[in-house]
């Protein structure tokens, strides 16, 4: 069995068949836990991004506040300006690590995973991640960067993130408790 706790939803997944009452006893096990996590996220709810870019004038974008005007049909408009800023980011730190050469970069709307890099050398990056300090929009890139050498997660592909980007447990971090408001 296993919980996952995303904002203020609890999962609980568990085998077929497996009795109603054994999965109330392994959850009531499990809510300090859960309340924890709750807590968590709740210390992060200043980090709430709109649903819709048209009910606002301010976006975080690559760490900082900016000020958006909206008018009329002005979402694809700023989705556009969105990824333009994003790649614009993610084309400099390719350039500053000429040791791994991507086929290239694509943006993606993906709803579980920051990134992905395929057998044929494309990095994907999920585009929401515009709203993100930079510092782990980098963590990100740099972590599917280093699949194009180690396409596991093996010691060797954690050592070379490590050398290039040092300790990325605050920007796993962040993912892991902000990451649920950009998804």
């Amino acid at each position: 069995m296993r919980l996952e706790v995303v904002l203020e939803d609890v999962r609980v997944v568990a085998p077929v068949g497996m009795s109603v009452s054994t999965i109330d006893e392994f959850v009531m096990s499990k809510k300090n836990w859960i309340e924890g996590k709750i807590e968590q996220f709740n210390q992060f709810k200043s980090m709430s991004l709109p649903v819709s870019y048209e009910s606002c004038s301010e976006l975080s974008v690559l760490g900082k506040t900016v000020r958006i005007p909206l008018t009329k049909d002005s979402e694809a408009k700023i989705v556009k300006w969105l990824d333009a800023q994003l790649m614009e980011f993610l084309t400099g730190i390719v350039k500053r690590h000429t040791q791994f050469a991507p086929s290239a970069i694509r943006l993606a709307n993906a709803r579980t995973r920051w990134g992905s890099c395929s057998s044929r050398g494309v990095v994907m990056i999920n585009r929401k991640l515009v709203h993100a300090p930079t510092d782990v929009v980098e963590y990100v890139l740099i972590h599917e960067l280093v699949h194009l050498k180690h396409r596991n997660h093996s010691s060797r592909f954690w050592s070379e993130v490590a050398l290039i980007s040092g300790d990325v447990r605050p920007q796993k971090k962040w993912l892991r408790l902000q990451g649920a408001y950009l998804i």
